[in-house]
């Protein structure tokens, strides 16, 4: 049996730019559910709108069914507005980022499940059932992906030679940002598709954010295993050398409830805990660092040696775990109980602390990993917590839609 492609061209759907401002919504993992909602208040038509959970609207006691109808709703009011335009064939596209310190594009095709069980695509978290679950209704039940999976691979020859090549040759088709970000999409013409799929056919991809939808889109395939257009997801593939990843850090909650002195005595027992003045002062500078912040006050944390020399045991994040965070707080980082919460690093040091003091918190300020650390994980067939790194810049959702002709895209050919 002939493989499938690593990646393929899909008849995909851009957001027209008149509409870009309005509809394209930034990354789910920089909001916070207060913010998500109040974007939702005030505009019907931001992609957020369609891929909401629980947290993210204000009734009570919604169950998956209903917040699948009311995705599907938001999603139908954007097809009756018409503010996507099909490309009209199957196509490649690149994605290019570029912030005030670097640039990254890769390349938006489609890449076939098969590859998860065969180990031609390698993930490197643990996911959490209940959101995984969720993401396979919300898949099933609303008929479209439109963030794309973000993957990574050690670039083979001439690929950024290639990109390069496409983007000085036309001007991108749609751009779009902030002040700190700036997004670009280039439709690939078909003369040109060819070459990129080439380049990266047989390559090992490395899923670096969207750990919940991979699975999500696994998990529907094997609900409907004969079904064609879920046999392969939504994907964007950047070169590895050009990924910038910060840390996702952690809030948890005593399980014990104890004065704050007591946990600190407890911590004492297993990591070196240092007091420091300031949150900077506190910030980790190396691997094995942790900072804490606990009762109005900041500590600097050391962390023993791994417990084993695999890839996993050695990263921070796992150190933190096995030693503190089940142990010591008793939260089980896996339960999905909300015992454990996250942040990322670029909600700032000051976020950390006003979540710490509204939700009767520790937090454990963590240092990045990177992209070496990640790929060895995976190459070693291990898993991390959910939520180790945070790649900044993220790719949008509502750029693309990949039509699967199904609930509210049911009328549409398939992508």
């Amino acid at each position: 049996m002939t493989a499938e492609p690593t990646i393929a061209p899909f008849a995909g759907w851009l957001v027209k730019p008149e509409w870009a401002d309005r509809v394209i919504s930034r990354a789910y993992d920089h909001l916070s559910p207060q913010e998500r909602r109040a974007i939702m208040a005030v505009n019907p038509y931001s992609y957020i709108n369609v891929t909401r959970s629980s947290e993210d609207v204000t009734e009570q006691d919604l169950s998956v069914e209903d917040l699948v109808e009311q995705s599907g709703a938001a999603l139908t009011r954007l097809l009756d507005a018409a503010v996507f335009e099909p490309t009209g064939r199957p196509a490649l596209y690149l994605y290019r980022m570029t912030d005030e310190s670097s640039s990254q594009t890769g390349v938006v095709g489609t890449v076939p499940l098969s590859g998860f069980a065969g180990r031609r695509i390698r993930i490197h978290e643990n996911v959490r059932d209940d959101r995984t679950e969720l993401l396979t209704r919300h898949l099933l039940g609303i008929g479209v992906t439109s963030a794309p999976v973000a993957m990574t691979l050690r670039a083979p020859g001439g690929l950024e030679e290639a990109m390069a090549e496409i983007t000085a040759a036309e001007p991108p088709d749609l751009e779009f940002g902030s002040s700190t970000v700036h997004h670009q999409i280039w439709t690939v013409a078909d003369g040109r598709s060819g070459r990129l799929a080439a380049l990266l056919e047989g390559q090992t991809l490395y899923v670096t954010d969207g750990h919940h939808r991979s699975a999500a889109a696994q998990r529907a395939l094997a609900s409907e295993p004969g079904n064609p257009s879920l046999a392969r997801t939504l994907a964007v593939v950047f070169p590895h050398d050009q990924l910038h990843v910060t840390a996702f850090h952690r809030l948890v909650a005593d399980r014990a409830r104890r004065p704050a002195a007591e946990v600190l005595a407890a911590l004492a027992q297993a990591v070196s805990v240092e007091p420091a003045m300031t949150a900077e002062e506190a910030r980790p500078r190396v691997k094995g660092e942790l900072g804490l912040y606990m009762a109005r006050s900041w500590y600097r944390l050391r962390l023993p040696a791994p417990d084993d020399a695999s890839a996993v045991a050695r990263l921070d994040v796992e150190r933190l775990r096995r030693r503190v965070i089940d142990p010591i707080l008793g939260a089980d980082e896996l339960a999905g109980d909300g015992a454990v919460g996250y942040l990322p690093e670029t909600a700032g040091l000051g976020e950390l602390v006003r979540r710490c003091g509204a939700e009767d918190r520790l937090g454990f300020v963590v240092h990045p990993l990177s992209v070496d650390e990640l790929m060895a994980v995976a190459d070693e067939g291990a898993l991390m917590p959910p939520k180790s790194s945070f790649f900044t810049p993220k790719t949008r959702s509502g750029v693309f839609l990949r039509v699967l002709s199904r609930g509210p895209t049911a009328h549409l050919p398939p992508s």
